[in-house]
């Protein structure tokens, strides 16, 4: 099958293009690794950088948004009807202005349209309704099929779809694996001798991350030598100036392994928010797969996308925004250090193949279970 998949290039505070990150380039990786003809063209909100570069069967192209090189490429995808190239399937994601770019582009060319939703995109700040349109539902109902990345965002737009997949966000298990704790310290320049809690990732209020650093002073003050990790986008509503905080900065995707590799526990302090309950977070695998015990707040983005591994943490999941409750998790994992299983299917390949065999199904006519 020919595909090509519209992507957002900067998203969750990455690069998709420079750092082959997430399910904008991992569906499309393993899709032309397994043999099928894919085209990635990533859209750029913020930069003038056109490039194309090629990875092993994977054709990768990153286009500003609306300069004259994004509409020559979306030119030749919409008129490419009587072309070999025309795909079979053109696949959007990002938000929802990407998703109407590709869906127009798949009623000229005759394509069948895949909408991905891997986030509430009407919860954005910088989303709008057109005169008449309400986007997200728009692209939805119209869509072959809609895959969605969280168990709570499917069932709530579930009645607007014809068909739906829940795709989960995946981990890389060859970059994230379990590393020894001194060699990734050293690497980092991290501190030896004292346990270190790690959070890694976006760290609006929403995110906890004031919560967080709260409850591991709560443990000082009570004579535990812990100290708390942050790699990340920093934001200006969240303080980071202690002494007992090591802030990595919003360090570069390939360092991620050893920096979740140096801690003795990894969080996901969470608070409550149509922000982080409706989605589902890349690290909670990363985290899963580098098997360092985990310390969390019941928030809807673990207890519904991973309900086993939320059941294995019974009696050691705090309530979203109770520091204390948090700081005394934090207690009782460091002392009993309990890990949770991996997922099944949770790798990038595994993912890419259940999805591309429903759009092998779509393209032949095909019922779609």
């Amino acid at each position: 099958m020919r595909v090509l998949f519209i992507g957002k290039r900067f998203y969750t505070n990455r690069d998709a293009y420079t750092e082959r990150f997430g399910r904008i380039y991992q569906l499309p990786y393993w899709w032309a690794k397994a043999g099928h003809e894919v085209d990635l063209w990533l859209i750029d909100y913020h930069g003038r950088d056109v490039g194309v570069t090629q990875d092993e069967a994977l054709k990768v192209e990153t286009t500003p948004a609306l300069r004259w090189r994004f509409f020559r490429r979306w030119m030749s995808a919409c008129f490419s009807r009587r072309s070999t190239r025309r795909p079979d399937v053109i696949v959007a994601s990002g938000d929802c202005y990407i998703g109407l770019v590709a869906y127009l582009a798949a009623v000229f060319c005759g394509a069948k349209f895949v909408f991905d939703v891997y986030d509430r995109y009407d919860g954005y700040e910088g989303y709008r309704r057109l005169p008449g349109i309400d986007p997200l539902s728009f692209l939805i109902r119209r869509a072959d099929i809609s895959m969605f990345a969280s168990t709570k965002v499917l069932d709530e737009l579930r009645p607007l779809a014809k068909k739906t997949l829940l795709v989960m966000n995946g981990v890389d298990l060859a970059r994230f694996v379990s590393l020894p704790m001194h060699e990734s310290r050293v690497s980092l320049g991290l501190p030896e001798g004292s346990h270190l809690v790690g959070y890694f990732g976006s760290m609006e209020p929403e995110r906890g991350i004031s919560d967080l650093i709260d409850a591991v002073a709560v443990l000082r003050k009570r004579h535990i030598d812990v100290k708390l990790i942050v790699g990340g986008k920093a934001d200006p509503a969240v303080n980071l100036d202690y002494s007992f905080v090591h802030y990595l900065g919003n360090m570069e995707f390939a360092k991620m392994p050893d920096a979740l590799a140096s801690c003795d526990l990894l969080a996901l302090p969470y608070r409550q928010g149509s922000w982080v309950d409706n989605g589902s977070s890349c690290k909670i695998a990363e985290y899963i797969a580098m098997e360092r015990p985990i310390v969390a707040t019941k928030s809807p983005g673990l207890e519904l996308n991973f309900p086993e591994q939320t059941a294995q943490l019974d009696g050691l999941l705090a309530t979203p925004g109770d520091v204390q409750e948090l700081a005394h998790c934090l207690r009782l994992q460091l002392a009993e250090r309990r890990l949770v299983d991996m997922p099944i299917g949770i790798s990038w390949q595994e993912i890419s193949d259940s999805i591309r065999e429903a759009l092998e199904k779509l393209i032949a006519g095909e019922v779609v279970e």
